[in-house]
């Protein structure tokens, strides 16, 4: 298959995120702008076993030097038409962006326990297209937990399976993260212990989970166009051990309709 098909399976018109690493075309020739609205579902809290579940607007600007502002893939900057050439940029995709990050609201919160808030953070990503049939990505965030001092390493590898004329992408993927991440998403002080109940949990850094997803996109014309996601996450190590955890899969689904202007 060609290289832009992997990446346009992965398209929320035309871009989209596999889990929360970074996968998009290469920026296009002109300025392109779609708006649309999706619907959306995924864990209220990190290792939760209630759902949240909304109709959201779905908004994308993607701009020829690489610069993007996307509901699905965040605010940031693909560097490389800068740094390289526009060719390069069809291999390459390299930059920064923001991003959000949920926490556990205080209606998920187990008493005694405290609330962790939504952060938005800071990544680095870093992906090639290694073969004409595999795309590989990495990200590096920073910024998360209670105290901002949390941060993530997130591996992974996207391939396409051809049905008819479109393209359903396969992306496995792993995430580390630090202590700080991992203890205000699935830690329990000794504070926390005395006034929930629950056991005192420490996690240390290492691996947080591994997931898949298929992703896929719809073309009806040029105008209009259909997408969606849908992604397991298995949680491993000290986070699929917390009291915290109710649930080790974490599910998340996305299905969006899009019109480019």
């Amino acid at each position: 298959m060609a290289a832009a098909a992997v990446a346009l399976a992965l398209g929320a018109a035309p871009a989209h995120a596999a889990g929360s690493l970074v996968l998009m075309d290469a920026p296009p020739a002109e300025s392109s702008l779609s708006a649309g609205v999706s619907t959306r579902s995924w864990p209220s809290a990190p290792g939760g076993r209630a759902r949240s579940n909304d109709l959201l607007p779905a908004f994308e600007y993607l701009n020829p030097n690489g610069a993007f502002v996307s509901t699905d893939l965040g605010v940031g900057w693909n560097l490389v038409p800068l740094l390289a050439s526009a060719e390069t940029a069809k291999t390459w995709q390299i930059g920064a962006r923001l991003w959000p990050q949920f926490g556990r609201p205080s209606r998920v919160t187990p008493k005694g326990v405290d609330r962790l808030g939504s952060r938005v953070t800071t990544e680095a990503f870093a992906n090639v297209q290694a073969t004409d049939w595999l795309v590989l990505q990495s990200g590096a965030s920073w910024g998360s937990g209670r105290r901002h001092d949390g941060a993530q390493l997130e591996i992974g590898a996207t391939s396409g399976i051809p049905i008819g004329d479109d393209l359903i992408a396969v992306t496995v993927a792993g995430t580390a993260a630090n202590a700080a991440h991992l203890r205000s998403s699935y830690g329990i002080g000794p504070a926390e212990s005395r006034a929930s109940g629950l056991p005192v949990w420490r996690p240390n850094a290492g691996w947080m989970d591994w997931s898949i997803a298929l992703s896929g996109e719809h073309k009806f014309n040029s105008r209009w166009s259909v997408s969606g996601q849908w992604l397991n996450a298995r949680l491993v190590g000290d986070a699929a051990h917390s009291p915290l955890t109710q649930s080790r899969s974490q599910q998340s689904f996305s299905l969006s309709l899009w019109h480019k202007f």
